[in-house]
């Protein structure tokens, strides 16, 4: 199985996060509508709060950054996200630390959610009986509000499935994810002549978040070749103009779309293909790289394969 040298390099995040949703099904009852209700299969009567829906928001906000933070240096894999194996460490510290928050942030919503119900009532009181008809013991939402994550590696069994074909698309999703973090660079270009410092900070990012995963696909280095290139070349302070500005909102038309990031990697390799052999002090930047039309199937060499050791871990 020629995925193998990648799942080699690969530690694969499940986030397990679970938070209550402070909802329960809207009854009959609830509405007074007696016997004239319609049948469950012709009309949902659909939801309604036990209580302000504003405390549990701190959870969902944890969880978003549990998920940046498995995106900063990975991708979506399988039900969780992929990382390199010499991320794992650090991505699980910081996970540790998130798990930590999340824990003393439900003590103290479960210390106050008698209060908080109350206090909704008293905000809704023509609908008293519905909300604590719905009410849950405090032990229950506790049970139903955890963050946890396991680490572990992938041995494909002898019918892995379609493991190598989604091994296969790690690139293109790498590529949607760096696309979808690269356009809130366009307020940045559009209507200015300058590019703020400030900017260069997603850029940063999206060369970070390549470079960490430049193996799993062979048009992810010619990429951050491009974006490094760049990158160097600006200057220590003040705002970045002229021809550096024009080239950086090529790169942003570039990093934002994911064909164009496909075409672009594959492209340079074919270029550099063809092109005759360069002289010691030249480099493939002397050539004329910002060619993005050619796009041949190019197959790299496998990475060295290295052991990874399962983890899990569960808070």
């Amino acid at each position: 199985m020629h995925t193998l040298p990648i799942l080699d390099r690969l530690v694969v995040v499940n986030l397990d996060v679970r938070i209550w949703s402070g909802r329960k099904k809207l009854t009959a009852e609830d509405l007074a509508l007696g016997a004239d209700v319609p049948p469950e299969d012709l009309v949902s009567l659909g939801s309604k709060r036990v209580c302000d829906p504003e405390p549990l928001n701190g959870f969902h906000r944890l969880k978003k950054q549990a998920e940046r933070i498995c995106l900063a240096g990975g991708t979506r894999f399988l039900s969780g996200f992929a990382i390199p194996q010499a991320r794992a460490e650090a991505v699980a510290k910081e996970l540790d630390a998130l798990a930590t928050r999340f824990a003393a942030q439900r003590a103290t919503f479960v210390a106050n959610y008698a209060n908080a119900v109350e206090d909704w009532i008293a905000q809704h009181p023509r609908w008293e009986a519905a909300i604590r008809r719905a009410v849950d013991p405090a032990s229950l939402v506790e049970s139903r509000l955890g963050f946890g994550y396991q680490l572990y590696a992938i041995t494909p069994a002898p019918n892995a499935g379609d493991l190598d074909q989604q091994v296969a698309g790690l690139g293109d999703t790498l590529f949607g994810e760096v696309a979808q973090l690269a356009r809130e660079l366009d307020g940045s270009f559009v209507g200015r002549d300058a590019l703020p410092r400030r900017a260069l900070s997603t850029f940063r990012r999206v060369r970070d978040k390549l470079a960490c995963l430049t193996f799993v696909d062979y048009r992810v280095q010619p990429v951050l070749d491009t974006l490094d290139g760049w990158l160097g070349r600006l200057p220590k302070r003040g705002s970045i103009r002229g021809a550096l500005f024009n080239e950086g909102f090529g790169l942003m038309l570039l990093v934002s779309d994911p064909q164009r990031l496909s075409d672009h990697g594959a492209g340079l390799l074919a270029l550099h293909d063809l092109l005759p052999a360069a002289p010691a002090e030249t480099t493939l930047d002397d050539a004329p790289a910002k060619e993005l039309s050619l796009a041949l199937d190019v197959d790299a060499p496998p990475p060295a394969a290295h052991p990874v050791a399962s983890q899990d871990f569960y808070f």
